[in-house]
C-alpha cells in the first residue's frame, strides 16, 4: 500500500515539475516581462541595457534576479482532482502574472502564502529562518540580548525568542 502511494505522489511531483517548466515558455510570461522592462540605471554595469521593475517594491532588477510570479498561486498538485484547477491557474493571462524581485519579494510572498501570514510577517519569519541557520551565531546573539540556559535550550524556544526580539526592533 505504501509503495503504491509513494509511486502516485512521485507521479504528481513529476507532473507538477513538467507543467511548471513548460509554463516558463507561456507567451503571457514574456508579455509580463516586457511590461516590467525599463532602461537600466546609469550606475549599472556597461553591458546591462535593461532592468525589470518589481511590481511589489518598485526596485529595478537584472533579468537574473527577476521572477514572474502568479498573483493567485497555482497551488498544489497532489491528486487527479487537482489537475484542472492547477493548469488553469498556472497558464493564466498576463493580468494574473507579475514581475518581482527573486531574492526578496518573491521569497517573502511565497513564505506568506505558505504560512498564511501577511507580507510583513513573512519578512520577519524569513529573518528568523536566516538567523537560525547558524546555531552558534544565534546563541551568541541571544546571549548578547540576555537570554541563556533553558530559555534557549531548543530550536522552538530560540525561534520564538528571535521572533519577539525582531518584532520589537521593527
Amino acid at each position: 500500500m505504501a509503495t503504491k502511494q509513494k509511486k502516485e505522489i512521485n507521479f504528481y511531483v513529476f507532473l507538477r515539475q513538467g507543467l511548471r517548466s513548460l509554463s516558463r515558455r507561456w507567451p503571457p510570461v514574456y508579455q509580463c516581462l516586457a511590461a516590467a522592462k525599463r532602461p537600466a540605471p546609469k550606475d549599472s554595469p556597461p553591458r546591462q541595457k535593461v532592468a525589470y521593475e518589481c511590481a511589489i517594491c518598485g526596485r529595478l532588477n537584472t533579468a537574473k534576479n527577476t521572477a514572474v510570479d502568479h498573483r493567485v498561486p497555482a497551488g498544489q498538485l497532489l491528486c487527479a482532482e487537482d489537475i484542472q484547477g492547477f493548469i488553469e491557474r498556472l497558464f493564466c493571462g498576463v493580468d494574473g502574472l507579475q514581475a518581482i524581485c527573486k531574492d526578496t519579494c518573491h521569497r517573502y510572498k511565497t513564505l506568506a502564502e505558505r504560512l498564511n501570514v501577511s507580507f510583513e510577517e513573512a519578512k520577519l519569519e524569513a529573518a528568523v529562518i536566516d538567523m537560525l541557520k547558524n546555531k552558534a551565531k544565534t546563541l551568541a546573539y541571544l546571549r548578547e540580548k540576555g537570554y541563556t540556559g533553558v530559555a534557549v535550550s531548543n530550536d522552538t524556544k530560540r525561534r520564538a525568542l528571535l521572533r519577539e526580539i525582531l518584532k520589537g526592533e521593527k
